[in-house]
């Protein structure tokens, strides 16, 4: 057992691994945390070029908070695994990951909680904080802030009815990250240099090939049998059932396997 998972020595490696990931990507992470207070500058910044400095600045929308959000979010996955591991695939960095004392196991179960879990919280408290900073010290020229408005949202356009279905906006959140953060930190253990530009062009070429599967799957019937199975939801509740099935069971391959290729990569690293 203590080959594998030692819970002391695992502490141990963790705490190093969160000031390793500290030092490889903090300053990285403070900045996007900051974005809404870089927004905020730029709207600022805009409307002063507008020649409207004896005016009252209007209030940023809420539509462009949640925009920047977003594109925070998928900075940060795409970017972290990367930054934090991929020195893995040098000869020298890799050298001495595979001297430090822990399993693959327990460096495997660092890697997971750090991108899955230490990197989204952390910055999700930057963000909110910088956010509800401006909302409070500028009520009237940030306006509501990145929770109010999505809360504030009209989701009805994609579950239908906001009375009959809701939206788990957290795990939706949660899931998409995982699966981006662990795809890229795969990618980055994998490949020596350009290592997100060459996860991109495989998943554009892997997702490229699925499509052709698809398309000759269709030709031999299945698409019939995906119509009937279509058809035979006539009611938005069903819909909206099935669709959550087959998202879930989606997300648990995907993850899943995910998982198994990142063990199996660190297992077979060698320098």
């Amino acid at each position: 057992m203590n080959n594998i998972l030692d819970f002391k020595r695992f502490g141990n490696y963790f705490a190093y691994d969160i000031r390793r990931a500290g030092n490889n990507y903090g300053i990285s992470l403070l900045v996007l945390g900051l974005m809404p207070v870089i927004l905020f500058i730029i709207h600022l910044l805009v409307w002063l070029l507008r020649g409207a400095a004896t005016d009252t600045p209007y209030s940023m929308s809420g539509e462009s908070k949640i925009i920047v959000f977003g594109i925070v979010l998928f900075v940060a996955a795409v970017s972290a695994g990367v930054k934090i591991y991929g020195s893995t695939t040098d000869k020298r960095s890799g050298s001495d990951f595979l001297m430090l004392p822990a399993s693959t196991t327990e460096k495997w179960l660092s890697m997971v909680l750090m991108v899955c879990v230490v990197v989204p919280v952390a910055l999700l408290v930057l963000t909110l904080a910088s956010d509800a900073l401006l909302n409070w010290l500028f009520p009237s020229i940030y306006g509501d802030g990145i929770v109010s408005s999505i809360t504030g949202s009209d989701w009805s356009h994609l579950t239908g009815s906001n009375k009959d279905f809701s939206v788990n906006l957290p795990a939706i959140l949660f899931l998409g990250w995982s699966g981006c953060a662990l795809t890229f930190t795969l990618g980055g253990l994998f490949f020596k240099k350009a290592k997100v530009a060459k996860t991109f062009l495989f998943l554009f070429a892997l997702g490229t090939v699925l499509s052709m599967l698809a398309f000759v799957a269709a030709k031999f019937g299945l698409g019939d049998s995906i119509s009937k199975f279509v058809d035979d939801i006539n009611d938005p509740a069903s819909a909206v059932d099935a669709f959550n099935w087959m998202l879930n069971i989606f997300n648990i391959i995907t993850i899943g396997g995910l998982l198994v290729l990142t063990w199996l990569r660190l297992r077979t690293i060698k320098h």
